[in-house]
């Protein structure tokens, strides 16, 4: 008489089938988890860098477009090609330069009205860039506005880790 064995639990070779497909799963989930947080942080960055750059642009051609006449500024340069910083008279009578000014350690787009127009969250690459054009008529001036803003810090994947965006604008003075 044979006598027949039920076999409880599992063979080796099931155990490590069922580990390695829970290994897989897992990694996989952990994978798309991480590429969640990482493209959120990227839309984040350049969320933030578009709305800096935007909002120091409207302010400059704002400021631009209103100013009753250019004056020289701290190089003598009154309406040249790639200015660094340009000084007008503005509305209310006061001079106003619009420069890269050092703030700590990390350069901002300011204006002398103590107001920073970019913050510390961005760089400002290669500084900015100021062109004035003016007829020989001694029409209006016509000024482009030239600056590029990044954020993040070189890493692995720099296209990954690094926010980076060149904003142009132009503006004619039209109150001279």
């Amino acid at each position: 008489m044979r006598r027949h064995h039920l076999q409880s639990g599992f063979t080796l070779i099931e155990l490590i089938i069922a580990v390695s497909l829970t290994v897989m799963l897992l990694l996989t989930a952990s994978a798309l988890f991480m590429t969640f947080l990482i493209s959120g942080a990227k839309v984040n960055s350049t969320q933030l860098v578009k709305q800096e750059g935007q909002h120091a642009l409207i302010q400059m051609e704002f400021l631009l477009r209103n100013a009753i006449e250019l004056l020289p500024n701290s190089f003598g340069d009154e309406c040249i090609a790639d200015m660094t910083e340009i000084k007008f008279r503005s509305i209310d009578g006061g001079e106003t330069t619009l420069a890269i000014e050092d703030d700590g350690g990390v350069d901002k787009i300011a204006s002398n009205s103590g107001v920073y127009l970019t913050s510390g969250a961005v760089k400002i690459v290669n500084g900015i860039n100021f062109t004035c054009t003016q007829n020989s008529d001694e029409s209006h001036p016509h000024i482009s506005i030239s600056f590029t803003l990044r954020k993040g810090t070189p890493g692995l994947d720099p296209t990954r880790d690094i926010v980076q965006e060149t904003f142009t604008a132009s503006a004619t003075v039209r109150s001279l």
